[in-house]
Formats: structure tokens, C-alpha cells, sequence
């Protein structure tokens, strides 16, 4: 028996007999965190209020790592456990996870780029999450065992790997996205969750050489009108792009005009807040 067969049916019951039954409610919560829309969403505030150049990065890398899962899981054609056993319902293939896989990323990148507390608490908060999530998929039915080992170990590697190829330049995250999204598209017969990410990396790559410098989004109302309003509208958007019915040329046009929003954003508010200060200083001199 190899290690493949190994960590498969059998190890994988295992894990799930050792959950009780109140607790997979929870745990159909908790595994939400390695959702790759959370994630991205992170990183797009972060792009947005905090660190220019570290979000922009952040959501190349994470783009170019949701579609290496999309090419991974399309290349392995896995099946997932029995749907008798999921108490969750889900689609698409197994291997590798796409939750492990992105939580790794996402945390990852997260711990490797932040600012808050020392390095080995952030080091140390990224793992427990990666592996809550980890367990979660594996516990709620979807997942066997190594599925999530391969998905953690796959995510962790393309993080050391993307982040010293592309020396925290976000053009450099931006074209390897594009790289790894037109092998994700070929890989995968040009499925939709191929073709957002290519949309995605091509929106991107387009528009950030374009918008240097990034200004800073100053007033506090313009900051609350992004996260409360224009942030839902944005998530919404790129999950209307990867529905099937949205069908491939439309889901490539959306997603591009996202990824290219995505990092204009900062200009928009930037500018609009200028023609306001600019109104009223007008308005002060004619008074």
C-alpha cells in the first residue's frame, strides 16, 4: 500500500468518526476560511486601506495560486468521497484540496508580508488555520485525507516558490498569474474557473503599470463606502463570473474589468476626493 492509499478511504473515516455530530455545524463555519473569495477579499482591502504594493502583490500571487488548483484538480480528475458521507454539499474534483490549497496560500502570504506581532505568531496563527481548515474538509465529508496533505504541502511550496520568483513586484505577480491561467485554462479544457482567473491576471497586468503611484484613500467615509458597499458588489461580480451559465467570453470579460477595477479603485476615490476639496475651496474663494 502506498502513501496515496494510505492517507485515502479508510484514514479519512477514520478522522470523521472522530467528530461528533454537533460538532460539524461549526465546522461547516470554521472551513468557510479557507474559501478562496474570503481570501481574496483580504487581500483586495488590504490592497485598498493598507499597503499598496504588498495587496497588489498579494492578490497576483493568490490569483496565480487559485488557478494552479484549477489546473491541479483538473489534471488528477479525483473523485471526491461518497456524497453519503458529506455533510456539506459540494462539487468538482478532490485532489488536491481547493480550501487546503488557497488557505495555505492566503495564510500564508498573510503571515510571510504582515506587520502585526512577531513573525512567529503570525507563523503560528496562519498554521493553526491552515490546519483547521485542513481538518474541517476531511471531518465534513468532502475531502479524504490526502487530499488536504497535498493541497497544505502544495500551497506552502507555491508560496516559497512565487514569492522569490517575483521579489514582491505585483507586475511580477501579475504575469506569472497570467502564466499559470493559461495553463490552468489549457489544463483544464478552458473551464470556467480557468477562464476568470485568466480574465483576472489579463485585468490586472493591463491596468497596474497604468496606475502607479497609488494614492491613498484619506477620508473615512470614502473608506466605509468601499468596504460596506462597493466591496459586496465587487465579490458579487466575480462570483456571478464563475457560474456556467454566465457562459466562457462574458465570464472573461467580467473578471478582466474586475481585476482591472479591483486596482483602480484607489484612483477613483483618490480623484473624486480631489474635485470635492477642490469644490469647496472654490466655493470658500467665491464666498
Amino acid at each position: 500500500m502506498n502513501l496515496y492509499q494510505l492517507l485515502g478511504p479508510e484514514a479519512s473515516e477514520f478522522v470523521r468518526e472522530l467528530v461528533p455530530a454537533w460538532l460539524l455545524p461549526l465546522l461547516a463555519v470554521v472551513t468557510e476560511l479557507g474559501n478562496p473569495g474570503l481570501l481574496m477579499a483580504v487581500f483586495v482591502l488590504d490592497y485598498w486601506f493598507g499597503d499598496h504594493r504588498r495587496g497588489a502583490h498579494a492578490f497576483g500571487i493568490a490569483v496565480a495560486g487559485f488557478a494552479l488548483i484549477t489546473a491541479l484538480k483538473y489534471y488528477f480528475l479525483a473523485p471526491r468521497p461518497p456524497s453519503e458521507v458529506a455533510f456539506v454539499a459540494t462539487g468538482g474534483y478532490s485532489f488536491p484540496s481547493g480550501h487546503a490549497t488557497s488557505a495555505a496560500i492566503g495564510y500564508g502570504i498573510l503571515a510571510y508580508d504582515g506587520e502585526i506581532g512577531e513573525a512567529w505568531q503570525r507563523y503560528g496563527l496562519a498554521g493553526a488555520l491552515v490546519a483547521i481548515v485542513a481538518f474541517s474538509r476531511v471531518a465534513l465529508g468532502v475531502h479524504f485525507v490526502r487530499d488536504v496533505v497535498a493541497g497544505v504541502a502544495v500551497g506552502l511550496a507555491f508560496v516559497a516558490l512565487a514569492v522569490a520568483a517575483t521579489k514582491h513586484d505585483p507586475l511580477r505577480a501579475f504575469v506569472a498569474a497570467v502564466a499559470v491561467a493559461v495553463a490552468a485554462v489549457v489544463v483544464s479544457g478552458a473551464s470556467q474557473d480557468g477562464v476568470v482567473t485568466v480574465g483576472l491576471a489579463v485585468g490586472a497586468v493591463v491596468s497596474w503599470p497604468v496606475l502607479r503611484p497609488i494614492p491613498e484613500i484619506a477620508r473615512r467615509r470614502n473608506r466605509a463606502v468601499l468596504g460596506v458597499l462597493v466591496l459586496p458588489l465587487v465579490l458579487g461580480v466575480g462570483y456571478l463570473s464563475t457560474l456556467e451559465a454566465t457562459g466562457s467570453l462574458l465570464a472573461f470579460g467580467l473578471s478582466a474589468l474586475l481585476g482591472a477595477t479591483i486596482l483602480a479603485i484607489p484612483e477613483a476615490a483618490s480623484f473624486y476626493e480631489m474635485r470635492r476639496r477642490d469644490g469647496i475651496e472654490s466655493g470658500d474663494a467665491s464666498a
